[in-house]
């Protein structure tokens, strides 16, 4: 059988990124198409422009440096509204509760990555074997060991930056990252001397160590050392932080050819081959249906639009697993002012981290979690701006409070001194936490995804005991040398989303129990593939990205032996 392509990539984010540019890499021969949504370029030129938007912008949220992308793919599609706006947040999905999934996902080429954080920690052997461990959830069709040659890789590939010495208790390696860790702050180094002498909580001795992070320490695979913008959410302004048009770079050069403005609509079943892949070009005036054919397929989109689009092409689902057993790692923080300045928003957003409660006994009860150290002042419970206003303006009495060296004064006082301690939690899969199809359409005709979703009472408890430990690193601070304005005093089980979409086209050895194997080939249709977090079984207890990268390594592998 004749056919256009040897692969076709649809996505292009970390995962169709990642997997074009090793298997083309492996199969310098092979034809092979990335077919992404976006249509932004990749290059510095494009980036100066995102750190421009968010220089001008009154606002700097999430959206601010990508609002000037003209009305594309998430403006007939991810958008209630029909505006164009690259970061959907909400705005996209029918929710049908019963609770909110408060994470959303850019439509952009380069995915997410352009206004990640880039901490990159590895799962624990724990969070691989969390059924047979600890009765809960599923355990993985690998464990730690398979995969760990493949974290060295995606260690290399997206050049993270720790301390092996730190890291030895928590996670084997077999080999160094492959840079030194970000140094800590000033205001790093004051909290941690603060918390050097407390007591065990909960019999766990309590270190904070330095985050790996796909941020340069040094020069690296041409990009430059981290620069200390403090913007690395939502756009790193030197390019240190890894984004995902790094490998699209890459496989560019190789020969990979990739076409933007292109929304997947539909993969087209074949007698005894692989589905035609269909889609239409946004930026075209008659969106006409076009398709092309590959000797295999990888499906590289996220969490929600990967089932959405195997439901939407009315593809097998033998297992009832598409869509199924959506995650993300709910979010909260304690904050207060330390009793003397920080100086915080020097360096990235988030240097240190305390890893000391993503295992333990504990988990067959409640889930775990990892905990933050900010260097981002308040982080989401209070902006600078949002403070500064709070200082100067009345807004119930309608009236100044404080201008010039006096404002100038109480800002410093302030601002300098913020600091939180966050912590993300684990959620268990659950087979009615789904993406289904809704009956309304979006621009291109196409069905927009369903939400079902619910906290369950693990990570319930998982939020106040994270609460409950942040709460007591505050009171070792007050007790030893002061604190203030320490909230919340107790836990109120409010959550925020991490931006993880995990699960909905779970990886495993049986296919009645799993969407594809332990590959990321599809039990039903062999020749296509899925890599990202969806193949995930369960969500860990840290950022999945260097997970996500070291499965798809894996995965590509497998993809370029098939060719």
């Amino acid at each position: 059988m004749d056919f256009d392509y040897d692969l076709v990539i649809v996505g292009a984010g970390v995962a169709g990124a990642l997997t074009a540019w090793q298997v083309k890499t492996a199969r310098p021969e092979a034809r092979v198409l990335i077919l992404d949504a976006g249509d932004n370029p990749v290059t510095s030129i494009q980036r100066t422009r995102f750190v421009d938007n968010y220089q001008l912008s009154p606002t700097k949220g999430v959206p601010s440096p990508y609002a000037g992308l003209p009305n594309n793919a998430l403006g007939v599609a991810p958008s209630s509204d029909g505006v164009g706006d690259p970061v959907t947040m909400n705005r996209y999905y029918l929710e049908n509760g019963p609770d909110l999934f408060k994470s959303g996902f850019q439509r952009m080429t380069g995915g997410s990555t352009w206004a990640w954080r880039g901490n990159c920690p590895r799962f624990l052997e724990g969070d691989f074997r969390l059924g047979s461990r600890y009765g809960r959830g599923v355990d993985w069709p690998f464990d730690y060991a398979e995969l760990e040659p493949f974290y060295v890789r995606a260690e290399a590939e997206l050049g993270v930056s720790g301390n092996g010495a730190e890291w030895a208790p928590y996670t084997p390696r077999s080999a160094e990252f492959p840079m030194p860790g970000i140094a800590p702050s000033y205001g790093d180094e004051r909290v941690r001397a603060a918390l050097a002498g407390i007591a065990p909580i909960d019999g766990v001795r309590v270190t904070p160590i330095t985050t790996p992070q796909a941020r340069n320490s040094e020069d690296y695979q041409g990009r430059v050392a981290c620069q200390g913008h403090s913007s690395c959410l939502p756009i790193c302004p030197s390019g240190a932080k890894y984004d995902a048009g790094h490998h699209l770079r890459r496989a560019d050069k190789l020969g990979v050819e990739l076409r933007t403005a292109s929304v997947v609509t539909r993969l087209i079943r074949r007698q005894g081959g692989t589905p035609v892949v269909a889609f239409k070009d946004w930026s075209t005036t008659d969106r006409i249906e076009q398709r092309v054919s590959a000797r295999q397929v990888v499906l590289a989109l996220n969490a929600v639009e990967t089932p959405k689009l195997w439901l939407a092409s009315g593809l097998d689902n033998t297992s009832d697993q598409v869509g199924r057993n959506l995650m993300d790692h709910p979010t909260e923080e304690v904050v207060g002012l330390f009793p003397e300045p920080l100086f915080p928003f020097r360096g990235p957003q988030t240097i240190l981290g305390i890893e000391d409660f993503r295992d333990g006994p504990f988990r067959r009860n409640n889930g775990a979690f990892r905990l933050t150290v900010g260097n981002d002042g308040w982080g989401r419970t209070e902006s600078p701006e949002a403070a500064v206003d709070r200082l100067l303006w009345d807004g119930a009495g309608g009236r100044i409070l404080r201008t010039g060296s006096e404002l100038q004064q109480a800002v410093n006082h302030r601002v300098t001194r913020m600091l939180r301690f966050s912590y993300a939690t684990e959620q268990l899969p659950n087979p009615a936490n789904r993406i289904t199809l809704s009956d309304e359409r979006d621009g291109l005709d196409q069905p927009r995804p369903k939400l079902s979703y619910q906290l369950d009472d693990y990570s319930r408890r998982a939020l106040a005991y994270g609460h409950s430990v942040a709460r007591r690193l505050w009171q070792h601070i007050e007790s030893t040398i002061g604190a203030q304005e320490v909230a919340p005093l107790q836990p109120t089980l409010a959550y925020k989303g991490s931006g993880h979409l995990i699960g909905t086209m779970r990886m495993g050895t049986e296919r009645f129990a799993s969407v594809v194997d332990e590959a990321g080939q599809s039990h039903d249709h062999p020749g296509v593939w899925v890599v990202g977090a969806s193949v995930f079984p369960t969500g860990g207890t840290a950022n999945p990205t260097l997970t996500l990268a070291a499965v798809t390594l894996r995965t590509a592998d497998r993809v370029a032996a098939a060719l």
